[in-house]
């Protein structure tokens, strides 16, 4: 924030916001009463009747619940994880067609849970599969295709080789079906259903009537279901297929494992409610006062135009890695909203100043929780909201030498005014035991190993992770790159890229949007990407114009395309390469982030030390992340019961990369390698330098951009011949 201060701190400026937002091309309204049956095949046609994407926050029944944020904590949020009803067919004309209507009997079917990976929950103890095959591959597409422009148009449902595992399950489809009853207390409200991740692409039922269908398998699809519910016992229906034309943009190095891997829940809102509110914050030149820029979007789904409403906020404070938080005195603002038309939506925003607040980084993630009520005109509260929020900048500055601690002037990135080193590493979601659906537990003990090692970065490979992810990068300090679900690699960079054609157009930028809208009030996101080898071609540059309508607090960053984004990037670059570069002088976009090095298969990492020396050794270069974190593998059994961890190939399936998914410094139950260790030490916040070791002097550096080593303390020991010699604690 470069402005002068104006008036007091705790003060705030409201300010009316008439535009709608624009709605995302592809999405589709209407009343159907049956899906046409291509709309899987149809990379023009994204959605029916799925909610445009919003940021990811919940309505409460009162201040004290919301300050709690999670879901669980509302009364307008119910599960639906647990058994569901499941068939599964290695062929869509094989599906039982009718199985939505409510009169049709799904009692014999099998139970499966949700969040699950079907094929994963299929293996047997003797190494059978009930419900498919895992399928490894990097680059390719499981399906029949080939590198040339247009190929795409031949579809999904095309004849492979005939010792491929498509030649027999071409595509699989599973059948879900489970009833559940709405709380009494909801009957006036709004009610949605909300799939926070389904891969690839589902119809959707509700009680035996059409709702309407999603694609894009990683981020959350929401549906309004008023209309559809019934006093008593309801019934869900969801029809998911495991290849359809999103595929196509789902080409990630990874098992490729179908069904409903995310929560599955129910929300209710009253008829006038906030549909979105985005919280962006922002720094002072001193990087010390702060302010939050508020806005919300009312919608009126009601039958009767909505006057004299505002929107009320307060502040909370956390404390350290903690949820329990503390009011922050004097600090409010509210937000006068205009007339909301039936069957319209209003926009208002407003600012509010923070004097000193504490900020938010990986080393010290101080977070805030802000609360909103929406109120009548006579003040009475209609729904209470809430999000975290954290004060903290990212900027790319030109900086002259003289204030670089280098002495060389150039383009560099900053967090809250620090030229911080993001230490990093690629993620992805995955579990041996349960494949892409991981759970709350599993993720707590993924950052717990990766805060021990020293990590402060995580890449969202390739596509945004489970919102409990988010919560605890928050929560515990991570800086997130959170990456679009865009990777087209089957077809490589040239002239066949899905970057060219426009009938894909909608699909990347709706792909970004999606993934911005929802996460935008993460603080652990300091950088957006675009997606990941995916071309280079016109529809990333309308992605990328259309993130920064919403978004313009982090920069953007592409892999395959650094001319049309906000910062440079490579994979795989030599240790030379980048002693080379990281002076500033190379023809290259600066600053430059690492985002794939130091490829952790086999004996491997050991010179990651390297590249840090060239790197930590002036401020062009802001990091790296490492490929991989964990390793992809999952547990299969040998005939006589012995589990094993496998790899692509050991399911069965072909084609597949073999061991090319095993290039985690973790296992993949999270037991370290030893290249865990070795990341540990290289990517320690502290140096250790010997300046004379016969005397006995060491220079030990803080390499801390935000706190200093008065927590710590110092143990060092002397060894001779291998033994303790002498030790000083």
């Amino acid at each position: 924030m470069r402005k002068l201060a104006v008036g007091l701190l705790l003060c705030c400026f409201t300010m009316q916001s008439h535009a709608k937002t624009e709605p995302l091309k592809g999405f589709y309204y209407a009343s159907v009463q049956t899906p046409e049956g291509n709309e899987w095949e149809s990379p023009g046609n994204l959605a029916l009747n799925k909610e445009q994407p919003h940021a990811y926050f919940f309505s409460f029944q009162d201040k004290v619940s919301a300050r709690k944020v999670l879901p669980e904590n509302s009364a307008y949020w119910q599960s639906l994880n647990g058994d569901w009803k499941f068939n599964w067919v290695p062929n869509p004309e094989e599906r039982p067609e009718d199985f939505y209507k409510t009169e049709f009997d799904v009692s014999g079917w099998d139970n499966i849970p949700v969040p699950s990976s079907w094929n994963i929950y299929g293996i047997q103890k003797d190494g059978t599969q009930k419900y498919g095959t895992p399928i490894y591959v990097n680059q390719p597409v499981i399906f029949q295709h080939k590198v040339a422009v247009d190929d795409w148009r031949g579809g999904v449902m095309r004849t492979p080789p005939a010792d491929w595992t498509t030649f027999k399950a071409r595509n699989e489809v599973g059948s879900y079906r489970r009833e559940f009853t709405v709380p009494e207390d909801w009957d006036g409200k709004e009610v949605f259903i909300h799939f926070d991740g389904v891969d690839s692409f589902f119809y959707l039922w509700i009680n035996g009537r059409y709702v309407g269908f999603s694609k894009n398998s990683r981020n959350t699809a929401s549906f309004n279901i008023t209309g559809y519910l019934v006093k008593g016992t309801n019934t869900v229906a969801a029809e998911v297929y495991r290849s359809s034309d999103g595929s196509f943009l789902e080409a990630q190095d990874m098992f490729r494992l179908p069904g409903i891997y995310r929560t599955v829940a129910l929300t209710a809102v009253p008829r006038l409610h906030v549909r979105d509110l985005v919280a962006t914050p922002d720094l002072d030149e001193t990087y010390t006062d702060g302010e939050l820029r508020i806005h919300a979007d009312i919608r009126n789904l009601g039958k009767k135009a909505a006057k004299g409403y505002s929107m009320v906020y307060s502040l909370y404070a956390n404390q350290l890695y903690s949820d329990e938080n503390t009011p922050v005195a004097g600090v409010t603002a509210s937000a006068p909203i205009a007339v909301v038309e039936a069957g319209e939506e209003q926009g208002t925003e407003v600012v509010m100043k923070v004097k000193n607040p504490d900020k938010w980084s990986a080393e010290l993630p101080y977070r805030y929780t802000l609360v909103g009520e929406l109120k009548d005109k006579k003040g009475r509260v209609v729904e209470t909201v809430s999000t975290i929020v954290g004060f903290r900048e990212v900027e790319i500055k030109d900086t002259p030498a003289s204030e670089d601690e280098f002495g060389l002037a150039g383009r560099y990135y900053y967090v809250n005014g620090k030229t911080v080193k993001l230490k990093g590493v690629n993620r992805h979601e995955s579990n041996p035991g349960v494949g892409h659906a991981i759970t709350r537990k599993m993720m707590e003990d993924e950052i717990m190993l990766m805060k021990r090692a020293n990590i402060n970065h995580v890449r969202n490979s390739h596509y945004p992770d489970d919102p409990y992810w988010y919560y605890l990068c928050n929560k515990y300090g991570i800086y997130l790159e959170d990456e679009a679900n865009i990777e087209s690699h089957e077809y490589y960079y040239g002239q066949a890229s899905l970057s060219h054609p426009v009938e894909w157009r909608d699909a990347h930028v709706a792909r970004v949007l999606e993934m911005v809208h929802a996460n935008i009030n993460n603080p652990s996101i300091v950088i957006w990407s675009l997606g990941n080898e995916a071309g280079p071609g016109k529809n990333f540059v309308e992605a990328y114009d259309a993130l920064k309508k919403v978004d313009t607090s982090r920069p953007v960053q592409y892999e395959r395309n650094n001319d049309i984004v906000d910062m440079g990037s490579n994979q795989y670059p030599s240790i030379s390469w980048v002693r080379g570069a990281v002076k500033g002088t190379y023809d290259i976009k600066y600053p430059f982030h690492i985002s794939e090095y130091a490829h952790s298969m086999g004996n491997a990492c050991g010179n990651l030390i390297d590249y840090w020396e060239a790197m930590e050794s002036t401020n062009f270069f802001c990091g790296g992340a490492i490929w991989d974190w964990v390793d992809q593998s999952m547990y299969n059994y040998t005939q006589d019961g012995v589990r094993y961890f496998a790899y692509g190939g050991d399911f069965g399936d072909t084609p597949n990369d073999g061991q090319f998914v095993m290039n985690g410094i973790v296992f993949g139950d999270l037991e370290p390698k030893p290249q865990y260790y070795e990341v540990k030490k290289v990517y320690q916040h502290i140096g250790v330098k010997t300046i004379d070791a016969e005397k006995g002097v060491y220079e030990i550096f803080n390499k801390y951009y935000f706190k200093d080593l008065s927590g710590f303390a110092m143990k060092w020991a002397c060894t001779r011949t291998g033994k303790k010699w002498r030790a000083v604690c």
